[in-house]
């Protein structure tokens, strides 16, 4: 009788942890996601990916619209009091690592990993997605420098545009979260920027160490706003073609024939704020490497990518606010940030990265939603 209620309990208390699992670590891929012929230039092929007509209810804020209207302020560590967990002494001045952030609006501000505030001592790049509600108390804020020769700046607060980093730069941030690996990135994108345009750009990229020169320089800014502007131009010919009456909510990226990244929203609405930036990141990356004649993604590559799973998960959670959850696996990343804010806890932000390095065996894909 006692070995039967022995068992009894370990059965139920297997059930609560498998429960309690599946409540932490939801689906990774949202139904209804289909990926589209890609738009294309030079090495660069961008499928868009179109989704159901869920929106969101909460209202979310951008970095880039809240340092615009002044609602968000991120100054350097030591201007502003931050909250801090119990026992842990307050700063006493600027780190490279952290920043602080304060939340002015009525909103909810999302955090991508990756974008890069310009100003402070040094330019940073932001290392993890998150979500911080609105009239938060400031926060420390986690990043990594891109700027590496500058330690001095007119104003500890930052500027009211940010922009958006390279994938690679991006992948160093929030997966490798090392600050040599981060520069190491940045200069590899840069010089590529500068071996491509030559002479001229590589002089301009001598004054100054910031990821954020490859936006003021001329000689790097046409290229990046001459490639920008064609794949937008198709783009929005295709709006009006083949995704037309769809709601396309992200993209999958290749570039020489390889995916290599992937960025999906929640919503058409939130994508197309993003959209912008996160179109000449990718231009930024492509231009950074040779590229390889007749290399080419085909769309069914792109599902596949989109559609694999597997790994070991990380879940940190902030209660209240959201859930990130890390799936890392030999060839990949994946990054989905949900929101804790409001009910149904939904999907903000799904990110997933092909990782750098020798080649490994393809994982089973998932099947494709229906």
């Amino acid at each position: 009788m006692r070995q039967r209620w022995f068992f009894l309990l370990v059965f139920l208390a297997l059930a609560a942890v498998a429960a309690a699992h599946s409540r932490l670590a939801p689906p990774i891929v949202e139904s209804g996601w289909q990926v589209h012929d890609p738009i294309t230039y030079s090495n660069l092929a961008l499928f868009p990916v179109t989704g159901g007509e869920r929106l969101l209810r909460g209202d979310y804020i951008t970095l880039d619209e809240g340092l615009a209207s002044g609602e968000i302020e991120v100054t350097e560590l030591g201007a502003a009091l931050i909250r801090r967990r119990p026992g842990t002494r307050p700063p006493d001045s600027a780190q490279v690592n952290t920043l602080a952030l304060i939340n002015h609006s009525k909103k909810a501000l999302v955090l991508l990993a990756g974008e890069i505030v310009t100003g402070g001592k040094q330019d940073r790049v932001i290392s993890k997605d998150r979500i911080i509600p609105p009239g938060a108390d400031p926060l420390p804020l986690d990043v990594f420098c891109v700027e590496p020769g500058r330690w001095h700046g007119a104003s500890l607060a930052f500027e009211g545009k940010s922009l958006m980093a390279a994938p690679k730069v991006r992948e160093r941030a929030a997966v490798a979260k090392n600050q040599q690996e981060v520069w190491d990135a940045t200069g590899e994108v840069r010089q590529g920027m500068a071996g491509a345009a030559g002479t001229p750009a590589a002089e301009a990229l001598a004054q100054s160490s910031s990821y954020a020169e490859l936006e003021r320089s001329d000689a790097l800014k046409n290229r990046i706003d001459t490639a920008s502007r064609d794949l937008q131009r198709d783009y929005e010919r295709a709006l009006r073609g083949a995704l037309r009456g769809k709601n396309v909510v992200g993209v999958v990226v290749a570039i020489n024939g390889e995916i290599v990244w992937a960025d999906l929203f929640a919503e058409p609405q939130l994508f197309e704020r993003y959209w912008p930036k996160l179109l000449r990141s990718y231009v930024v990356e492509a231009l950074s490497v040779s590229p390889l004649e007749h290399a080419r993604a085909a769309r069914t590559d792109a599902e596949q990518f989109l559609y694999q799973q597997g790994g070991r998960q990380i879940i940190e959670v902030e209660p209240g606010e959201y859930r990130l959850l890390q799936i890392d696996h030999p060839r990949y990343t994946i990054f989905q940030l949900a929101s804790l804010w409001e009910k149904g806890e939904p999907l903000v932000h799904f990110a997933k990265l092909r990782k750098e390095g020798p080649q490994l065996p393809e994982p089973r894909p998932m099947l494709r939603p229906r």
